[in-house]
């Protein structure tokens, strides 16, 4: 399987500007961070990015393209649709040029290993939906835990800094 990027935003209004934590593919110079309606409109950006990078590029280099993802997740989908719901949230305010998931740890891992896998985008930018509070710190626990747990087990780059910076 092919390695994943996974970058977690962990930005609020009141936090600083170099909240966004970044777990590499090895080997990559380059990342574009994009928004998309759905998947398929964020494989069509990707492929464009992929094809403008590499006429205006030399041979050696790369481009990773991430697409932002909206999330929460709890422990059931059913608590994290709960928690959605009476929080005020990004998921609001995402519009409709925004990937959203609301589930659990396990379906977000395999929704990010299917975007990776069937080349939607080389990796994604999970962006908490709930803006603080108790559900988002367990959600933020939960994506630094689990989460990157379950794709480490599956080729992503372990790095430990990254959890210790996000705690």
């Amino acid at each position: 399987m092919a390695q994943v990027t996974v970058a977690v935003d962990l930005s609020t209004p009141t936090a600083p500007v170099d909240s966004t934590i970044l777990v590499r593919r090895t080997g990559v110079f380059d990342t574009v961070r994009i928004t998309a309606a759905d998947l398929r409109a964020a494989q069509r950006k990707r492929s464009r990015i992929h094809a403008e990078f590499e006429e205006g590029g030399d041979a050696s280099s790369r481009v990773d393209v991430l697409l932002d993802v909206v999330v929460h997740i709890a422990s059931d989908a059913r608590t994290a649709r709960s928690e959605v719901r009476w929080q005020p949230s990004t998921t609001d305010t995402a519009g409709d040029d925004t990937v959203v998931y609301v589930g659990t740890p396990s379906g977000l891992a395999s929704l990010i290993l299917d975007i990776r896998s069937a080349e939607v985008a080389d990796g994604v930018t999970v962006v908490p939906a709930i803006a603080e509070g108790e559900s988002r710190d367990a959600c933020v626990q939960l994506l630094m835990g689990e989460v990157l747990t379950m794709l480490e087990t599956r080729n992503l780059t372990s790095d430990a800094t990254v959890r210790q910076h996000a705690s």
